[in-house]
């Protein structure tokens, strides 16, 4: 008899990963748009809701607790950066710093940074965070310091990814589109306006969200 991994759970209802894509596609159509308003928000999160229960049926233990972490705060910096009031970028961009180091330690745990893999995919992460520093920071003003830390973060997070033991190239491939997604936003708000930015930044963030969650299943299986 064949032992069932400790991590994962194959039991994944079929309609969720469609319902996903299909409450994904229709946020993206109707912000693209241009419509707004506090359901506009609600409904951006709706993706990632459905994450969290592919979550808990996929994975189990640690792993999941923490992917349910990082999902809900995720969620959260969503609804948060989604809505207008005072202080709105910072109180979004602390719920997802809180996603990316429930993150990072959920990836760390698995890592191996004595292996050749990690050399190769983490040296090009490190190139590239310091090309962007040199770019984003400046521009941030007195944001700076809360942007460089949140930087810190999902490097460390992406790493994390780049040094997963196991069959985890699904996973480094959601850390790289996560940073994708999060330096369009910051070439956008900090330095220059970008065409379809809203369009681009939520593309690559639902699917870096999906390719994290199935890659962690994958490679601690």
């Amino acid at each position: 008899m064949t032992a069932t991994p400790s991590n994962l759970s194959i039991r994944v209802p079929t309609h969720l990963p469609t319902t996903f894509i299909a409450a994904a596609l229709t946020y993206l159509i109707l912000d693209a748009a241009g419509l707004r308003g506090p359901w506009m928000a609600l409904l951006k999160t709706l993706p990632i809701i459905l994450l969290a229960l592919i979550a808990r049926h996929r994975l189990s233990g640690s792993t999941r607790g923490l992917t349910l972490a990082a999902l809900a705060l995720s969620a959260l910096g969503d609804l948060l950066l989604a809505l207008d009031f005072p202080g709105q970028f910072v109180y979004g961009l602390s719920a997802f710093l809180l996603a990316q180091l429930a993150y990072a330690f959920n990836f760390l745990r698995g890592a191996d940074f004595r292996c050749r893999r990690s050399v190769l995919r983490g040296a090009p992460v490190l190139l590239a965070a310091f090309l962007l520093a040199q770019l984003l920071l400046p521009a941030a003003g007195e944001l700076a310091p809360a942007v460089a830390v949140y930087f810190l973060a999902i490097v460390t997070m992406a790493l994390g990814a780049a040094a997963h033991r196991g069959n985890s190239t699904l996973l480094f491939v959601g850390a790289v589109a996560f940073m994708a997604s999060d330096t369009l936003i910051a070439i956008h708000k900090f330095v220059t306006p970008l065409p379809m930015a809203g369009t681009a930044i939520m593309v690559t963030y639902y699917s870096a969200q999906m390719a994290l969650l199935y890659g962690i299943g994958r490679a601690r299986a």
